[in-house]
């Protein structure tokens, strides 16, 4: 069976969607594996912990891979071209196909979109059909990405073809975004009076709404003033009023075709080394081709015939639709979760969450030693992992550790589980902070990439702390054999139990990480004990550490086993609650007041336990600190009250 690895940074943008709906949909009923591995981009993080993503390289390494298909174009947006092909180079001799990017080796096939004649056909429209004389150019040049480069090279090429002329003094940069285009525009225009352009192309739709934006601003109307023609045909261009002319990529196509191309090859057939993707123009209201009181979706192509515009992207009820589903999914899914500790637990689990995420089989691997990874450092695949559950809706299959041991850099998929199962896979490695722990291979039944990329983040964070909480029952059972695991016991706070800043630090930011992804509700609790140098100086330090310990136990007690709950410092405490409201937190203070009351008559302490809290919810930011801080200057108006009391 082929077993083909594909490459590509994230599942989030809506390139990847399409492109990764083409792979899948050639290769759906194939006798074929498909393994996509989302790996971010080597050096750009845009979450603490990001880098962990990158592991997926080595994966897509392992002799089992017959050939690679590289989505290269989303990687050169932020990436040196020379040093994507090196990486490239790494998965000789397979085959590889790399999209929008030649990859320049010895089996290498390239699928690049046809730029030129598609600019050709939107200039020779601007001119014709709408007497466009002077026509400027949003470009993304500062990016020096290929699709900026080659984009600006047409639109040039499409004025000479076209016997107009090229103003450069009317080529401007928006570095591929909404506000930096809209910016551009303001900086430079005040009024109409001001435009010397009858018409402007975008290299990407996210700068047209950019200009658009800025156009409403200065009193320019879109298009009786100035014509706007974007690029990409993103969802926003058919939701922007006026809706947007642009180019649509077809990038579905490219995904199909890459696909093809692979399979072909790998059959011993011969195929060109490089294939140019048409593109298609879009003419809609932005341009003035479509009346701005027309009320359906539609545009005129090229010839100049009116085609429907709606599709599942664009149709407002089936995006609220998907939308909803999506939600009532992350939510029983959390609910899941928080029903197991520990890995035996998770195992019983497995087949719900598998169902529930719209997965036909779900396999664990776990390495035999935990790997703390740096971000400067390089990953090194372990030469084993062990099978540790598995679930698979074709085989009617559930087990937990079997005992089946395989080494990724030969295998990737363990014998008697999916081996000799088709379909299609995402590969994730599973890791909190900087644990990296094994990795993760999902079945998947439909194209909701962007839905599974925040499952999957909900079930390895689950799947991380069971791991944990396993490890620590097994260390209790046998503390004889002097558990040898620094990485675990350098998280866990001697004292009391629970995590120690750096632990907390890490699996708090995750676990913000996936409350702000999911979009679900959260509070973050900053916590002082009230008076302990009190109990030192009366009563002694030890029994000083007895009520740290003992208001530890109260805050792990109240919190439910999911929130994160952490030892900062001496009597300071840190509290990410998954899915409580802010509402709630008077509720909560008084519920620990109540308990701590209980606690201290309990242990026959010679004071009362009490401690204060600050809380902030999850909209001021997304880093843990800062939202810590904030809680703390909610602490400190907290005990102002306590002490005018």
């Amino acid at each position: 069976m082929k077993v083909i690895a594909v490459l590509i940074p994230t599942f989030t943008i809506e390139y990847s969607l399409d492109v990764l709906s083409g792979i899948s949909d050639y290769f759906r009923n194939k006798d074929a594996k498909v393994v996509i591995i989302q790996t971010r981009i080597p050096g750009i993080n845009t979450g603490a912990f990001d880098y962990q993503y990158c592991t997926g390289f080595e994966y897509a390494k392992s002799k089992e891979i017959d050939a690679i298909i590289s989505v290269s174009g989303v990687y050169a947006s932020q990436m040196d071209e020379e040093k994507l092909r090196e990486m490239l180079r790494c998965y000789e001799p397979r085959p590889i196909v790399s999209i929008a990017l030649d990859p320049q080796t010895r089996h290498g096939y390239v699928i690049q979109a046809d730029c030129r004649k598609c600019f050709k056909e939107i200039i020779n429209h601007l001119k014709k059909e709408h007497d466009c004389q002077k026509i400027a150019f949003f470009s993304a040049n500062e990016t020096k990405s290929k699709e900026a480069l080659e984009r600006y090279d047409a639109f040039t090429a499409a004025l000479d073809a076209c016997k107009l002329n090229f103003y450069p003094d009317m080529v401007y940069d928006g570095n591929f975004t909404d506000f930096k285009a809209h910016d551009e525009i303001i900086s430079r225009f005040k009024s109409k009076k001001d435009i010397p352009f009858d018409a402007i192309v975008c290299a990407n739709d996210m700068m047209a709404a950019g200009c658009m934006r800025a156009f409403e601003e200065i009193g320019v109307k879109v298009p009786q003033d100035v014509k706007v023609i974007g690029f990409d045909d993103a969802i926003v261009a058919s939701m922007m009023t006026p809706k947007l002319s642009t180019i649509n990529q077809d990038i579905y196509s490219q995904g199909y075709a890459a696909a093809e191309i692979v399979d072909r090859v790998l059959d011993g057939e011969k195929m060109k080394k490089e294939m140019l993707n048409p593109l298609v123009p879009k003419f809609r209201q932005s341009c003035g081709c479509i009346d701005l009181d027309h009320s359906l979706p539609c545009y005129k192509n090229a010839d100049g015939e009116i085609c429907s515009d709606i599709n599942e992207k664009t149709n407002g009820v089936m995006q609220f639709v998907n939308a909803l589903n999506e939600k009532n999914a992350v939510v029983t899914l959390i609910d899941t979760i928080r029903g197991f500790n520990t890995l035996k637990q998770m195992s019983f689990s497995l087949k719900y969450i598998a169902n529930q995420c719209a997965m036909g089989g779900m396999a664990l691997h776990f390495f035999k030693d935990v790997q703390i990874i740096d971000s400067e450092q390089e990953f090194v695949l372990p030469d084993e992992a062990e099978l540790h559950m598995f679930y698979s809706e074709t085989k009617k299959t559930d087990l937990f550790r079997p005992g089946l041991k395989i080494d990724p850099h030969e295998k990737i998929f363990s014998a008697r589980t999916m081996e000799d199962v088709s379909g299609i896979f995402l590969l994730t490695p599973i890791f909190m902070g900087e644990a990296n722990y094994g990795y993760m291979l999902c079945r998947i039944k439909e194209n909701k990439f962007a839905d599974y990329n925040v499952y999957l983040k909900i079930i390895i964070n689950a799947v991380a702390q069971a791991y944990d909480y396993t490890s620590k029952i097994q260390e209790g059972r046998n503390l004889e054999r002097e558990n040898t695991d620094l990485a675990l016991q350098s998280r866990m706070d001697e004292l009391t139990g629970i995590l120690n800043r750096r632990g907390f630090i890490e699996q708090g930011q995750a676990a913000l990480d996936l409350l702000q992804e999911t979009d679900t509700s959260g509070v973050i609790f900053f916590a002082d004990m009230d008076g302990l140098k009190k109990i030192n100086d009366t009563y002694g330090h030890a029994m000083g550490d007895k009520a740290i310990m003992l208001q530890a136990r109260v805050l792990k007690d109240i919190f439910r086993s999911s929130d994160v709950v952490g030892r900062l410092s001496g009597d300071e405490f840190g509290i990410v609650a998954l899915g409580m409201k802010i509402g709630y937190v008077e509720n909560t203070k008084l519920k620990i007041d109540m308990l701590c009351k209980k606690v201290s008559i309990e242990n026959q302490l010679p004071f009362t336990l009490s401690i204060s809290l600050g809380a902030v919810d999850l909209q001021k930011s997304s880093v843990l600190k800062k939202l810590l801080s904030e809680a703390d200057k909610e602490l400190y108006k907290e005990k102002k009250k306590k002490h005018a009391r």
